[in-house]
Parts: C-alpha cells; sequence; structure tokens
C-alpha cells in the first residue's frame, strides 16, 4: 500500500509531539510505503534528513521538501499559483498513491485536498492542532516555520484564512481523525462530519508499575521554548510556592523553537532562578522517571503528548484547564486562576500522599488501556486499508 504523507515541519528535526506521533506512525506502519512531503521553510529545506533528531525510517521512498506558500489578498489564487509551482518540480500528481494523509488543515491540508482530488484518491485528515485557533491564541509561527503578522487586522486576516483551509480540507476528506477531544467542537463548527477520536500515545514499554518519591517534589517542565507553549509562566508558578509548606525541586526541559526573542528572554530569566534547572535540547524521556509533576502552561493545546508521557512515568500533569488536559488526566485550575492558587492546589494534594497516590493511579490506568502506540496504529491500519484504493481493488 503506497501512502502520501504530507506534514509541515517538525519531523524529523524538531522534538515535539507531532514529529513523535510521525516517528511513531511510520515505525508502527511498516507494512506500507510512504512518500514524505513537507512543507518548510528555507531553514527546514537546508537540513539533512539523514542526520536529523528522529531517524528515516525504511519504509519511507521519497522525502521531498517544498516551501510554504506567500499568502496575500486573493488567498486562492496564491494557493493555485503555490500548486502549479510545487508540481512542476515534482511528478506527484502522476504518482500511483492508494491514500493521501495529512496532519493538519493548513498548507499541508489543502495541498493534500487539491491533490487527491486530482489523482482521485481517498484522503485522510488527521489533525492535531486548530491551526486558525492558534492564531488567535497568539502563535507566532506555525509548524511549517510560517510566521505569523504581528498587526491585529493582518493576524484577524489570517485567521480568516486558515478557517477557509479547514472548511476545505473538511469537506474533501474522506475521514477526519481527531486527537483531541476538546477540538470536535471547532471542527463541527466548519463543517467536519463522522469525526473519529484515535488519541495520542505513548510506548507500552514506557509504563512504570512502581515510582518510587521522595520528600520534595520534583516539578518539571516539557516542550518547545515557543510562545504558544508559555514557558515563562513556569517561574511565575515557581514564585507561587513562596511561602507554601514544600520547597520543590523545579526542572525545565527546553527545545529550540526558531522564536529567538523568547528563547533569549527565557535564557535570561533562567539565571535569575538559582533553583530552576533549566535543560535545553535533551530528550525528555531521560527526565520522566524523575519528576513527580508536569506543569503545562500552554496557552492553547490540542492533546498534549507530554501529558500522557508524564502519566506513564507517574507523574501528575498539573495547570490551568486546557484542550484535553482536565480533572481527566490531572490537577488543574480555571483558566484566569492565579499560580500562586495552583502552587497551593498541589501543596495540599502533595502532603496528602495516600489520596496523591490514588489521584495518580488513577489516571496512569487511564493511559495504560487507552494510550499506547501499538492499539493506536493497530487502530489507524485498519482505518486505512479500509479507505484505500488496494481495499477496493481486492474487493472488486
Amino acid at each position: 500500500m503506497k501512502v502520501l504523507l504530507i506534514i509541515e515541519g517538525t519531523y524529523p528535526w524538531y522534538r515535539g509531539g507531532v514529529s513523535e506521533w510521525v516517528y511513531r506512525y511510520l515505525s508502527h506502519l511498516q507494512e506500507f510505503d510512504f512518500t514524505i512531503l513537507q512543507i518548510a521553510t528555507d531553514e527546514f529545506q537546508g537540513l539533512n534528513p539523514s542526520e536529523a533528531l528522529y531517524p528515516l525510517t525504511d519504509n519511507i521512498n521519497d522525502f521531498i521538501r517544498i516551501s510554504p506558500p506567500e499568502l496575500g489578498s486573493d488567498t486562492s489564487a496564491h494557493l493555485e499559483h503555490w500548486y502549479d509551482q510545487a508540481l512542476s518540480n515534482h511528478t506527484l500528481s502522476d504518482s500511483e498513491f492508494d491514500l493521501v494523509h495529512v496532519t493538519n488543515t493548513g498548507f499541508a491540508g489543502w495541498l493534500g485536498s487539491r491533490l487527491a482530488n486530482q489523482i482521485d484518491t481517498p484522503l485522510l485528515l488527521t489533525e492535531h492542532a486548530i491551526y486558525w485557533k492558534e492564531i488567535e491564541m497568539g502563535a507566532v509561527a506555525l509548524e511549517c516555520g510560517y510566521k505569523i503578522p504581528e498587526g491585529s487586522r493582518d493576524k484577524i486576516n489570517m485567521m480568516s484564512s486558515f478557517k477557509e483551509l479547514a472548511l476545505y480540507t473538511y469537506k474533501n476528506a474522506e475521514q477526519v481523525v481527531t486527537v483531541s477531544e476538546s477540538n470536535i467542537p471547532y471542527q463541527k463548527e466548519l463543517g467536519a462530519t463522522d469525526i473519529i477520536y484515535i488519541p495520542n500515545g505513548i510506548p507500552a514499554s514506557w509504563l512504570r508499575s512502581e515510582k518510587s518519591r521522595a520528600d520534595r517534589p520534583v516539578i518539571g517542565w516539557v516542550g518547545r521554548c515557543a510562545e504558544m507553549k508559555n514557558p515563562l509562566a513556569f517561574f511565575e508558578l515557581v514564585d507561587g510556592f513562596k511561602g507554601h509548606s514544600i520547597t520543590p525541586k523545579f526542572r525545565m526541559l527546553l527545545s529550540d523553537a526558531n522564536e529567538n526573542e523568547l528563547e533569549k528572554q527565557v535564557r535570561s530569566v533562567c539565571k535569575d532562578y538559582p533553583e530552576v534547572e533549566c535543560i535545553w535540547n535533551q530528550p525528555a524521556k531521560n527526565f520522566f522517571s524523575d519528576f513527580d509533576f508536569l506543569s503545562i502552561t500552554s496557552h492553547n493545546e490540542s492533546q498534549p503528548l507530554v501529558m500522557l508521557e508524564a502519566l506513564a512515568h507517574k507523574a501528575l500533569p498539573v495547570g490551568f484547564r486546557v484542550g484535553d488536559l482536565t480533572e481527566k488526566y490531572g490537577l488543574v485550575s480555571p483558566p484566569g486562576s492565579s499560580l500562586e492558587g495552583l502552587a497551593g492546589k498541589i501543596t495540599r494534594l502533595w502532603n496528602n500522599r495516600l489520596h496523591f497516590n490514588r489521584y495518580v493511579n488513577t489516571r496512569f490506568e487511564r493511559v495504560k488501556e487507552n494510550h499506547t502506540w501499538e492499539q493506536i496504529f493497530s487502530d489507524y491500519e485498519t482505518l486505512m486499508k479500509n479507505m484505500s484504493r488496494v481495499e477496493e481493488a481486492a474487493e472488486e
């Protein structure tokens, strides 16, 4: 079975939830042959995939990179020009794919829809993030490296353009899959129907049945140094523990996101907080086992992969309610609450160790039952075979 996978940025160079998902997806679906079409800025295009953070799996037959479009006042015209340019340098329209799979409703979604229609191939959408919602919440760049304009009117126009892209992708997708239950209302609002929920996951080997804990809790933060992840809020949480009965250890695991001004600011603030250990560009897996809590400070989220990775190691996610970070998975406060108040909730739970352990174990079991990659990509394999032209040919 031949699949065209269209992604934006991330894999195989950058750490993050979508990169991890793509790598696990490719690793588990070994029976399929993949062509990857990546939409990426020049910064990504100058990198060698064979020297990347994630390995390229053996089932990748071709890895093609193209630049994102330059949008203007006439979005449709700019997109059509971009489409013609992209296809003039490659032979994708002449290729025999059994399925086109896109990972968002942005540029990848539009391009996948347009190409799937041209080559008469089923389109599968797995939506990881609502791009127009991220722009509304203050994102400064998209995964492909595309910069969001700073002016308020320009942002409104950009948000409107990405709503149009989403509507077009939903209309053309034979199947819409969401990784986030919290995104379903936004998807339905723009016309998505018959949405399937297939969540994010973790390797089953990460699940820990036992966990030893010290007297002082370790509170971690893991993510890209990006505005949407709101890393500076972690230092406010650190301040929130002043005057409380516990003195946690704090550890931040940050990775580059090409948001240079924010990175400079975070590095500067780190120097003013000697109690916070700041670690850059290291695999989070090596540190989760030490965490008792994981702070999630994002302005907007779908289903944070780090939330599941933390729970697999019996570290409790904490933060304001955002995306799928709810009471089902963590200790949360309503949006707009104080971080000092959240610190108080963490303190009270930690000081009642029996209740804390029960609270964590309940959420650990939810991850164990519903969120392993093995189970998730078995579902994808069945879905993709049912959708593909291979299945249709077999029935004939």
